[in-house]
């Protein structure tokens, strides 16, 4: 049986409609769910970083206040010579005024003997009676360390944490040295844990063994034998707990102070109205595209029964869109329904068209977000290639690039060391010269990086930059050699970028030179090293590049002698 030619155009739009109905539908959904919960995730790991940044500071006021302790004018002649009153009237006011007010001051003599303990308290200090011969801390590591006179990569002051009856106790131990430079005794600053928790909103503590040490949160998340194994100083571990009914996600990230690992941090923050509006936002996507799948059906119906001719080439753009010409649009003949068919057809065009921009656009910013992450494997290129994308905006639109070049530029130096990915971390982080295997395992990470990204379309005007940005003007660079306008003027633009950025930078191997010694180091490899055209663009765009680099390192860039470097 034949069907009519209605039913031929009607039967592939419904079929259409159901796909793009369940498929958009799981695709939205997934989409949006995932953005949520990326969002979700972004704000622990930001309450992390704050978390952490808290503490870093915590420690700096603590190490001040041990070492106005043990500079006091008195304390190390009082403790040499067992006068535990004069102790007792040179630490009070410092106790006093100390932030917070409960506060613990420790000195203990030469054998690690407890002479005095100071308590802080709102209404005032509380001298603590010590028993005597009481020696709490003579076992301690840290203590002996200190006392010994021993001194690590961070200083001679050192960090552990105690138990007692009050809960677990963090000390910062320093040495008391008499007028002739010797050690003579201890003194200890100590914070309950508990109320370092209780300044960290959303915050607890664990062991090394992952037992719960103090927290600020009424409902903390446990840490699994199974979950301490997956945590490293460089992986944090996310995972979400019901409890009551209720969803909380929590970010487990090792703690540590003054280079010692003292257990592990976590940050927790309700899930709730993430669970409820993924929840929303399903019903919503499956309602939308029911209603439309519906009412595009009523209305093809009708419209169907009055193409004729003009549907051949309505047909004929649809074969030309699937075949990837999303540019094309219908030849809209006519005002009539089979018009408004044309008509809506290029508006679908159009909206794939855009769908496709953005797909393109997610997946470059995967491809950043992976670039970010290499960069973020050595903390000393922690932030770099976005910093080399915004030096070389600046130097391309001083040389007037822009457009479609300007942006092949901006995202070939966001993704120009993304070959690192290939390279081990011993090479990356090694901290002095590199052997020459090293060497030349390091200089596969242009090829490494355009292998990755050659079957990217949208990518193929930045893929230069990744290959080509270790070139030299005089064509001793890596990896194929070339020379002078051999190199395109993007990649010229970024090897300055990058060179600029990693000298003004610590390394491993080397501290970062001041802005003036970078700015004559690239001025003397004009016509050497870099294109002197560049070289001009970027030292006209200096000083705005300096200030851009200064927001983005969150300080001021630092001003080494080119000596010293």
């Amino acid at each position: 049986m034949r069907l009519p030619i209605r039913y031929k155009i009607i039967l592939p739009f419904a079929v259409l409609l159901v796909f793009v109905g369940v498929v958009g539908t799981g695709v939205a959904t997934a989409r949006l769910t995932s953005a949520a919960s990326a969002e979700f995730d972004a704000s622990l790991l930001h309450s992390s970083l704050l978390a952490n940044q808290a503490l870093a500071q915590l420690e700096a006021d603590r190490v001040a206040q041990l070492r106005a302790a043990a500079n006091t004018v008195g304390v190390g002649d009082a403790v040499a010579a067992g006068d535990r009153a004069a102790l007792t009237r040179l630490l009070t006011p410092i106790a006093a005024n100390a932030e917070p007010a409960n506060l613990e001051i420790q000195i203990l003599d030469a054998n690690a003997g407890q002479m005095v303990g100071i308590h802080g308290a709102p209404a005032g200090p509380d001298i603590a009676a010590i028993p005597a011969g009481a020696t709490a801390f003579r076992e301690i590591p840290a203590v002996a360390n200190v006392l010994a006179g021993r001194s690590d990569a961070l200083g001679e002051r050192y960090l552990f944490i105690f138990g007692s009856v009050v809960g677990p106790t963090v000390y910062w131990v320093g040495p008391v040295r008499d007028n002739l430079g010797d050690i003579v005794g201890a003194v200890l600053i100590g914070q309950q844990l508990a109320e370092i928790a209780q300044s960290l909103p959303g915050s607890a503590f664990y062991d090394r063994s992952g037992h719960l040490m103090a927290s600020s949160v009424p409902t903390p998340a446990p840490l699994a034998s199974s979950t301490l194994d997956q945590i490293t100083p460089q992986n944090s571990v996310r995972f979400n707990d019901a409890v009551a009914g209720h969803t909380y996600g929590s970010l487990f990230s090792e703690w540590t102070m003054r280079g010692t690992s003292l257990g592990y941090l976590a940050v927790q923050a309700s899930a709730d109205q993430l669970e409820s509006s993924i929840v929303q936002v399903r019903l919503i996507l499956t309602i939308v595209f029911t209603a439309a799948g519906l009412l595009t059906l009523l209305v093809g119906g009708v419209t169907a029964s009055l193409l004729t001719r003009p549907i051949d080439l309505l047909v004929r753009s649809m074969r030309l869109i699937s075949a990837g010409d999303l540019h094309h649009r219908a030849a809209v003949t006519s005002k009539d329904e089979v018009g408004f068919l044309a008509q809506t057809f290029n508006e679908m065009a159009a909206s794939l068209e855009s769908t496709t921009v953005e797909l393109e656009a997610t997946y470059f910013a995967s491809m950043e977000a992976l670039a970010r992450a290499i960069d973020a494997r050595d903390p000393s290129t922690f932030g770099h290639s976005e910093r080399v994308a915004a030096i070389s905006v600046q130097i391309a639109d001083e040389m007037g690039v822009s457009g479609a070049d300007r942006e092949a530029l901006r995202r070939g130096a966001l993704l120009h060391d993304i070959g690192k990915i290939g390279i081990e971390d011993r090479v990356l982080r090694k901290p002095g010269p590199l052997s020459a295997e090293e060497a030349s395992d390091m200089q596969e990470h242009p090829r490494i990086g355009h292998e990755m990204l050659k079957g990217l379309r949208f990518l193929e005007p930045s893929l230069p930059g990744v290959l080509h940005h270790h070139e030299r003007w005089d064509g001793g660079g890596y990896p194929v050699g070339l020379s002078g306008p051999q190199i395109p003027l993007a990649v010229r633009i970024l090897t300055v970028a990058d060179v600029f950025d990693a000298m003004t930078s610590d390394r491993p191997y080397r501290a970062e030179l001041s802005v003036e010694a970078a700015t004559r180091a690239i001025r003397h490899d004009a016509g050497i090293r870099f294109d002197p055209e560049v070289v001009s663009a970027f030292l006209k765009r200096r000083d705005g590049i300096v200030s851009i680099l200064q927001k983005m390192r969150g300080g001021t860039p630092s001003a080494q002698s080119a000596e010293a470097a």
